[in-house]
């Protein structure tokens, strides 16, 4: 095994993300004070977007795995950190649901479910005590396959008992049937059941497409960041190259879902299903769909065209910042759009949604840095180690 040092994470760095995560904190004290109803919203859409991102760690890790990838190697170690976002995302979604639910969610009001002969039907499901279960297990389950496959992972590092390639795959099975059950179920728990009456098909897709653009963005502004301070030394220009390329390949997915989830719709002509477009397309709801379209998908897909920009992790990183901040734009879209007819009231993105956001770059920055400091940078033990470092190298 090499021996390579530590990545530490500057203290200015450290400080600078503190400082965003107190300015999140701040804005959602003086949301809570002037505006409550758009707090609960905003901080459901914190926790599901910082959700997103701490699950695409495990879901980029037990790809590498399964798959018997080889040049993602080297960076492994960076996208088990971002696992441990989760662990905020539990906090402000554990909020939200316990003290938070009858701020948004109408099917939780015993009042409105006597006088709905639709939501009777479905009282079963969306009920209190089943939703509070529900959302627990998804985590729980998560968290505990997560921590076992990064386990399992750092014992590579190790000179004794290395676990095989094999049994490596076989938890990383097990985590991704868990990770795309679940969050199909939980997508439609936190964010759809927000409209009840509203149903489709290619929500929980729609979900893990901009679950991969988001979650793909950081990991190339975190891998960017932490070689020009000094770590992943092993990394090279086709490293980020394939980044880039899977980066570019999801922007266009996730346009490719969202054109589909939007023409079934306008095609089924269903008033169950109608409604969901109905709402985000008049008014500012219309030119803030615009902006998504745009902003999500037609700026980065043309960006990420140049290979030249796909194999600069600079200027790659920046589109990757454009592309997280979408992301949000996107969960604010979702979340908002949904309830916007009760109490969201003016443009959807202000004040708040900017401090918000701010706080989860503090809050992702901050705990995937420090997680990955405390670990091995580079999985060394890893069989495939060498012929990671040496990706695409005429010999």
């Amino acid at each position: 095994m090499e021996n390579l040092e530590k990545f530490k994470v500057p203290a200015k760095m450290n400080n600078f993300f503190l400082g965003l995560i107190g300015i999140g904190l701040t804005t959602l004290i003086v949301g809570f004070i002037v505006d409550p109803a758009r707090a609960w919203a905003g901080m459901l859409v914190l926790g599901f977007y910082l959700m997103t991102i701490g699950l695409f760690g495990g879901f980029f890790t037990s790809m590498h795995f399964i798959s018997g990838s080889k040049w993602s190697v080297v960076l492994r170690r960076v996208s088990e950190s971002m696992f441990y976002v989760l662990i905020a995302a539990a906090v402000f979604l554990g909020i939200v649901v316990i003290f938070g639910m009858h701020h948004l969610y109408e099917w939780s009001h015993e009042e409105v479910m006597a006088n709905d002969q639709i939501l009777q039907k479905k009282a079963a499901y969306l009920n209190r005590p089943f939703f509070i279960a529900r959302v627990i297990v998804y985590f729980v389950s998560w968290f505990a396959m997560g921590t076992m496959l990064r386990k399992y992972s750092l014992k590579q590092d190790g000179n004794t008992d290395k676990p095989s390639r094999g049994v490596l795959s076989a938890i990383s099975a097990g985590w991704m049937i868990i990770f795309v059950y679940f969050l199909e179920l939980c997508s439609i728990d936190l964010i759809m059941s927000l409209e009840p009456h509203w149903s489709t098909t290619m929500f929980p897709m729609y979900t893990f497409a901009g679950l991969v653009c988001s979650g793909f963005g950081v990991l190339i502004i975190l891998t960017a960041t932490i070689q020009k301070h000094g770590g992943l030394k092993s990394m090279t220009p086709e490293h980020f190259h394939d980044l880039g390329k899977f980066q570019f390949a999801f922007v266009g997915f996730w346009a490719y879902i969202a054109f589909c989830q939007h023409m079934l719709t306008w095609y089924a002509n269903l008033p169950e299903e109608t409604v969901y477009l109905e709402r985000r397309l008049h008014g500012i709801w219309g030119g803030y769909t615009a902006f998504l379209w745009v902003g999500h998908f037609i700026i980065p897909f043309l960006i990420l065209l140049s290979s030249k920009i796909k194999r600069n992790p600079n200027q790659l990183a920046k589109v990757s910042w454009w592309i997280v901040f979408m992301g949000f734009v996107d969960v604010v879209w979702l979340v908002y759009g949904g309830i916007q007819h009760e109490n969201i009231h003016g443009y959807p993105f202000k004040w708040m949604e900017m401090g918000l956001f701010l706080g989860a770059i503090g809050i992702i920055g901050y705990s995937v840095l420090n997680a990955y400091a405390k670990v091995h940078p580079e999985p060394t033990g890893d069989p495939f180690y060498q012929e990671s470092v040496h990706f695409h190298q005429k010999h």
